[in-house]
């Protein structure tokens, strides 16, 4: 499933719009924009709690584990799909409450 995920992560970042990081990610729930988030094992649950009510994919690897999915050089703890594009993104998340 993890290649599944990956080669996903890279669809929506390429076709769709994703902002990326924490403070993006909470802002883009606040504004009900975010469709999905999706967070690294790294995520705190103070965050965690944060994003309740929201979709969620919990990606199983480190931050840099997610960061290199989805083809950056930095590591990643969270972030918010706002429209999928192409991908099949919204089918791999589950709602978080």
């Amino acid at each position: 499933m993890e290649t599944d995920i990956s080669k996903v992560l890279r669809s929506a970042l390429s076709t769709g719009k994703v902002v990326i990081g924490i403070k993006q990610t909470r802002d883009a729930i606040k504004k009900g924009k975010a469709q999905v988030v999706v967070v690294s094992s790294a995520c705190s649950e103070e965050n965690l709690s944060e994003f309740k009510g929201t979709a969620m994919i919990k990606y199983s690897g480190s931050g840099v584990d997610l960061g290199v999915a989805c083809g950056k050089p930095f590591s990643i703890s969270a972030l918010a799909v706002l429209e999928p594009g192409d991908s099949e993104i919204l089918s791999f998340g589950s709602m978080n409450e």
